[in-house]
């Protein structure tokens, strides 16, 4: 899974940092479908908040969504 920054810096500007995966600095707020794949099964999630890097593709989550992930994967598996 993505590195687990925040979204949005501290200090409320809309400058994103570098991509954790590539360096380049195109990485953009966007909010899309995400399919997670975790032992064998995958994982569909509606409209999740993200980070995009426009140059390699890498998704960066933050902490919140990942343990949204975490949460609802688990719940799922115990449902199995």
């Amino acid at each position: 899974m993505s590195s687990s920054r925040r979204s949005l810096p501290a200090d409320g500007s809309t400058s994103r940092g570098a991509c954790p995966t590539c360096g380049s600095r195109r990485v953009v707020a966007t909010v899309e479908d995400v399919v997670i794949r975790a032992r064998r099964r995958s994982h569909r999630f509606a409209s999740v908040p993200h980070e995009r890097c426009l140059a390699c593709g890498e998704r960066i989550f933050s902490i919140d969504v990942s343990r949204q992930f975490d949460a609802a994967i688990l719940k799922r598996r115990r449902a199995a």
